[in-house]
């Protein structure tokens, strides 16, 4: 991911440019159309801004969500010898 290790929820102005989750959510949403037969492209231009700015509402609100609330993902990190890890995250690292 360009982002590396920071979640970002994308902008209108930004919605094609970078790796961001909104743009992320409208190519599974047309894949989810397309697998249930609905094979019309999905609205493109200035037509396609309210719906990128739900998409872009839904990725900003999820992110925020998991940055709201780290320690609910536990992690486990197993090695060699038996060895087992665990523990909580402790933050969420996000673009502004």
């Amino acid at each position: 991911m360009p982002n590396g290790n920071q979640l970002y929820g994308g902008t209108l102005a930004d919605f094609t440019a970078v790796d961001n989750m909104a743009h992320e959510i409208e190519l599974a949403y047309t894949a989810v159309r397309n697998a249930n037969g609905i094979t019309e492209p999905l609205p493109s231009g200035t037509q396609a801004n309210d719906m990128r700015m739900m998409f872009v509402a839904i990725a900003t609100g999820v992110i925020n969500h998991l940055k709201n609330n780290p320690a609910a993902f536990a992690v486990q990190v197993k090695g060699g010898g038996g060895l087992t890890l665990d523990g909580n995250v402790t933050s969420v690292s996000t673009l502004p």
